[in-house]
């Protein structure tokens, strides 16, 4: 039942809402005993928030990495008469002069009605001629935000263990798709197999799908990835190529374009947090959840042309997902939900359930339901989410208690095993053992200094090594490599 609900939620992802905001439209089994250092010694080669909201402390004492400066509230606007009206005059203070992307959301708006923040992400992200990712490289120092595959090479070497250790796991079979889902410039897909070129067999049998929307990230990756001289590189519309090795490379929009009868490792790394989300409030009026919708603001005091406000009484979408919220909370009380994050999860489980394999979903987040954290991040810093959509990127903490639920409640082969620390994960990889390994070869105390510091900001618990945390969805036969610190959910197990 709950796979129904998510997947149609998912589609259905434009609102038409009406003043009373209530309608929607739209144990490692390797074959050899040899522990995960042991793969290295191949020698790889070079919110809205008031006084009421309940604060949790773990939550308030862990630092947002994401970017710099204070986070922003998503502050909600109340409008007593009706959410769709003419303003009486031309207001002044506004901080800058509309765009014609806010014209465009405005104009949704007053045809549909307030549109759900998922809807408002999706828009602001992946607009074919507006969204943030779309047309312009976002990633690294020149861009608005770095991941851990651009911090340093021993990242996407740990992830490369990761794979052949795993394939192993599952029997080494003779194909074996990698599918990497939103894979940016494609420096970990390509640092994965430069550093695996020494398992042939392993290498023998891969072929890589990148699933990317992006047509500037697709022009990227195909520079970094495909042999210089392949057509593919210089033509749009040519969605696949080959590496220098003879890897064969393919480009999809998205999962369900990716076969589904070969058995898949799945890669997700820093995808889920940019993924749409719904956002709920409970109400003490209503006695009940409402939903935090986006819409033009009319109001005379108002600093941009868009406006949170919360729904006049349960959507749709929240009676769809009640079982997933909170029985009661106090007012003003607020949670997000990634349906769209859900959903993914539910169909790499039903894949892995089918043909065999396994997803590694490294992110940063909570192992527990999330109340606030979507912000908007431009130039590595923190900007109001509202400020100029279309040109700051728009991310959440990802909450992998829901989604090790979700995967569970199919009830098929797979299971979801975590989250662990990434820290802890990439140690257990045998990091450690790979940085004395380069820093053996180095030449100079520069370079080895800079290994160093990408090490420690991958593992550190005051940099990435906690904040970001790292699942794994696999047959239930496979105990995957990374995960011995994992807890059990013995008690959680037992209520799905």
């Amino acid at each position: 039942m709950f796979r129904s609900i998510t997947q149609r939620v998912i589609r259905n992802n434009c609102y038409k809402q009406s003043n009373s905001c209530s309608n929607i439209s739209s144990s490692f089994k390797v074959v050899t005993t040899r522990s995960a250092s042991s793969f290295i010694n191949k020698s790889l080669p070079y919110t809205t928030t008031n006084e009421n909201d309940i604060k949790d402390k773990n939550e308030e004492e862990v630092k947002d990495h994401r970017a710099k400066g204070k986070g922003r509230e998503l502050l909600l606007s109340f409008d007593k008469s009706s959410l769709a009206q003419f303003p009486k005059q031309v207001f002044k203070n506004r901080k800058y002069p509309i765009t014609d992307f806010e014209k465009y959301l405005q104009d949704i708006t007053k045809v549909r009605g307030p549109m759900s923040i998922d809807t408002f992400i999706r828009e602001v992200l992946t607009n074919p001629k507006y969204g943030y990712y779309m047309n312009k490289d976002v990633f690294g120092k020149g861009g608005d935000f770095i991941t851990a595959p651009e911090i340093s090479q021993l990242f996407g070497e740990m992830i490369g263990i990761w794979c052949v250790a795993t394939w192993e796991a599952m029997g080494k079979p003779k194909k074996l798709q990698i599918v990497e889902m939103g894979p940016g410039r494609g420096t970990l897909m390509k640092d994965i197999l430069r550093s695996t070129k020494v398992f042939k067999e392993f290498y023998e049998s891969i072929s890589v799908h990148l699933v990317e929307a992006s047509p500037t990230n697709k022009k990227t990756q195909k520079n970094n990835l495909l042999y210089f001289k392949d057509k593919a590189i210089n033509y749009d519309h040519k969605t696949i190529g080959e590496t220098p090795n003879g890897i064969k490379v393919t480009w999809v929009n998205k999962l369900e374009e990716v076969p589904s009868d070969v058995p898949t490792l799945f890669l997700a790394q820093e995808f889920f947090d940019a993924l749409p989300i719904h956002v709920f409030r409970f109400s003490r009026d209503k006695n009940d959840w409402c939903e935090v919708l986006v819409d033009e603001d009319i109001t005379q005091h108002g600093e941009y042309y868009l406006r949170f406000v919360q729904s006049k009484g349960p959507t749709l979408m929240t009676t769809a997902v009640k079982h997933l919220l909170p029985e009661f909370g106090l007012d003003g009380y607020q949670v997000e939900l990634g349906l769209a994050g859900l959903a993914i999860s539910q169909q790499i489980a039903n894949r892995i359930d089918k043909s065999g394999g396994a997803a590694l979903i490294i992110d940063y987040g909570y192992d527990k339901i999330v109340k606030s954290s979507l912000q908007a991040i431009r130039d590595h810093q923190f900007v109001d989410i509202l400020d100029k959509p279309g040109t700051a990127d728009l991310s959440v903490w990802v909450d992998f208690q829901t989604i090790r639920k979700t995967v569970k409640l199919l009830k098929n082969k797979s299971t979801a095993i975590g989250p662990v620390d990434q820290g802890i994960f990439l140690k257990e990889m045998g990091i450690e053992h790979r940085l004395a390994q380069i820093g053996r070869k180095l030449d100079s105390n520069e370079k080895f200094e800079e290994l160093v510091m990408g090490y420690k900001k991958l593992v550190d618990p005051k940099e990435m090594g906690t904040t970001y945390k790292v699942i794994t969805i696999c047959d239930k036969n496979i105990t995957p490599v990374g995960f011995s610190t994992a807890k059990t959910y013995d008690d959680e197990d037992l209520m799905i």
